[in-house]
């Protein structure tokens, strides 16, 4: 079986593929600012403020030497996970925390 296409149906299929490239095109030159908040929204929220955490003054020695140690191993996340335990900070703040352990 041959299949056999003319030349009307190749400027069928250009002409299809000429207009969604435009329509993309035309679409993509309309795009929202997404720096400002939406209009009609009223008043935005504060945002909350990023504390700055360092590592907490009433850690257990023992705590902060496991935590060092495991940085010295290299295993930042282990020891993310080891300043969550023994502080409850939140996964931002005690990544903040071992990062100021490391410098």
């Amino acid at each position: 079986m041959t299949v056999t296409i003319d030349s009307t149906a190749i400027a069928v299929l250009l002409a299809a593929a000429a207009f969604v490239f435009w329509l993309g095109r035309l679409s993509a030159g309309r795009a929202r600012d997404l720096s400002a908040p939406p209009a009609g929204l009223g008043t935005a929220t504060p945002a909350r403020p990023v504390a700055t955490a360092r590592a907490p003054s009433d850690l257990a020695p023992d705590k902060l030497a496991e935590i060092r140690g495991e940085l010295a191993r290299g295993n930042k996340i282990n020891a993310i996970k080891l300043m969550r335990e023994a502080t409850g900070l939140g996964l931002a703040e005690a990544k903040q925390a071992v990062e100021s352990l490391e410098g």
